[in-house]
């Protein structure tokens, strides 16, 4: 019996002495894996700035195509990447002449930062000339000057087309009621229209107009105008 406990005991600390080291061997691979992750994010936050700055560095020089390549080794890594380089992006491909490229490095740094950002009025710049060379004329939003900008107008009913009525919907414009029976057809004056078959319309209800989304900018508040180059 002794002997027994003896056998059982060895056994079951044998048991415990080898979950023991498995968990330790999981700690150790989980506490690795944070390093490694850890690390390999600073190695992607310290590979922006020298991309970034390369960058920069190449269009100061001049070396544009560079500069490029630098910027496409850049947006490939897996970390957050400094809003000014969508400016920076786009400035390079003016210089390239690639202006719908630009022009899409602009307009991402504006949305990103506003009017807040330090470069805004430079990207407003850019952008219109980059316009210019790739299309030769500039777009620019003006303020609808029918609705105001509010986006809604008075419109010509589309109902009526303008008219203030319609055809009676109870006799179909005939301006009887037809009934029929068993001792035949009986003709009645339709009440709804009087026996002039015509109402006014269900919709702008004579006005001859409707609330509806301003004709003129299609219900955006602004409409885009082209203007030439200075």
């Amino acid at each position: 019996m002794l002997r027994y406990l003896l056998l059982r005991t060895s056994y079951i600390y044998l048991i415990v002495h080898i979950l023991m080291k498995q968990l330790i061997l999981i700690i150790l691979l989980a506490i690795s894996s944070v390093a490694f992750a850890s690390n390999a994010h600073i190695e992607y936050d310290s590979l922006v700035n020298v991309y970034f700055a390369s960058a920069k560095k190449n269009m100061e020089a001049k070396k544009y195509d560079s500069a490029h390549a630098d910027f496409k080794n850049l947006f490939k890594l897996k970390s957050t990447i400094p809003d000014d380089a969508a400016y920076y992006y786009g400035l390079n491909q003016f210089y390239r002449t690639k202006y719908k490229q630009a022009q899409q490095g602009f307009e991402k740094y504006v949305r990103l930062l506003g009017d807040k950002g330090t470069l805004f009025d430079s990207s407003i710049y850019y952008i219109a000339r980059a316009q210019c060379f790739e299309k030769g004329y500039v777009e620019e939003k003006e303020e609808c000057n029918l609705c105001h900008g509010t986006s809604h107008s008075k419109i010509k009913c589309l109902k009526c087309k303008g008219v203030g009525k319609e055809y009676c919907s109870l006799c179909s414009g005939s301006g009887v009621i037809i009934s029929r029976n068993n001792f035949g057809d009986s003709y009645q004056k339709c009440y709804k229209c009087e026996g002039t078959g015509i109402t006014l319309c269900s919709v702008c209800h004579g006005t001859t107009f409707q609330d509806g989304d301003c004709p003129q900018c299609n219900g955006k508040g602004y409409v885009i105008k082209r203007k030439d180059c200075k």
